[in-house]
């Protein structure tokens, strides 16, 4: 299976890309979470950059994580400058060959938590992001989110539950539209996680991979917390997967020697958890 890795674009970009070819890696994922407040001609700008250094390391952009609103802006707010970076992204990330640009479902909460409500708002923002994706050439994949036991009062968001993602996803009909399935936050949910996963099928296109132990959202390598991996890639292989791992984890470091050793566990997690397929 494809192994990725998730890189963010800010100052350390360049390098971390040329560490994760380094250690074996031949894809990435982009992370543009940080990137905001830019024209047109910047992000014009920014492709050029990436691509330059992508094709420097014979690194290829699998998929795209644009920005994304604070979870706890209700769904039918919407930001201009907000929308025009993640439209921007989209763009950007199907000039760069990105077969998925993933993003947070969000949810309507200013009256309480409404699932119809959110269900709504969702197919009319998605709707926006599927039309501009399939004019240049890249899909639109719906990420699962979990419930955050440290947001008080604690919340469920939309996707949690991932019916309300298949809900989501097949409201479509539309093959450049997917889910995009998170191990990790489906790990902080108290539902089997194979089962959901058989559940989701041929909808997942893309994947977050990362661990924790049921309490927060660390984005752990995969080999601390407790996500039960034999399972959970028995059930991804019998849905007949055939997307890439794309690592989510977090790095808190940033010298090359301890972020080129951080890549090189990571690609060695992968092969552990690719090992777990056959």
């Amino acid at each position: 299976m494809r192994k990725s890795i998730q890189i963010g674009y800010d100052g350390l970009f360049a390098l971390k890309c040329a560490l994760a070819a380094k250690v074996g890696f031949k894809e990435i994922s982009l992370n543009c979470s940080e990137v905001l407040d830019k024209s047109e001609s910047e992000w014009e700008a920014i492709a050029e950059d990436i691509r330059a250094i992508l094709e420097k390391n014979g690194l290829h952009c699998s998929q795209s994580h644009p920005y994304y609103y604070d979870l706890l802006l209700s769904s039918e707010i919407t930001e201009e400058r907000y929308e025009f970076a993640m439209k921007q992204a989209i763009i950007t990330s199907a000039k760069l060959g990105a077969q998925w640009c993933v993003f947070h479902p969000r949810s309507s909460i200013t009256s309480g938590f409404s699932v119809k409500r959110s269900l709504e708002d969702n197919k009319c923002r998605f709707g926006e992001y599927l039309e501009l994706a399939v004019k240049h050439g890249t899909g639109i994949a719906a990420e699962n989110l979990p419930v955050f036991d440290g947001i008080i009062p604690v919340m469920p968001f939309y996707s949690s539950n991932p019916e309300d993602l298949i809900a989501l996803v097949d409201s479509f009909n539309d093959e450049k539209m997917a889910i995009c399935w998170d191990f990790g936050h489906a790990n902080l949910m108290c539902f089997d996680q194979a089962e959901k996963i058989r559940e989701v099928g041929k909808r997942l296109q893309c994947t977050h991979v990362h661990n924790n132990f049921r309490v927060r959202d660390d984005h752990l390598t995969p080999d601390q917390g407790d996500i039960p991996w034999g399972k959970v890639m028995k059930a991804v292989r019998e849905i007949g997967y055939t997307g890439a791992l794309t690592l989510e984890t977090h790095c808190r470091y940033d010298t090359p020697a301890l972020l080129e050793s951080f890549a090189k566990h990571n690609y060695a997690c992968l092969e552990f958890l690719e090992s777990l397929e056959e």
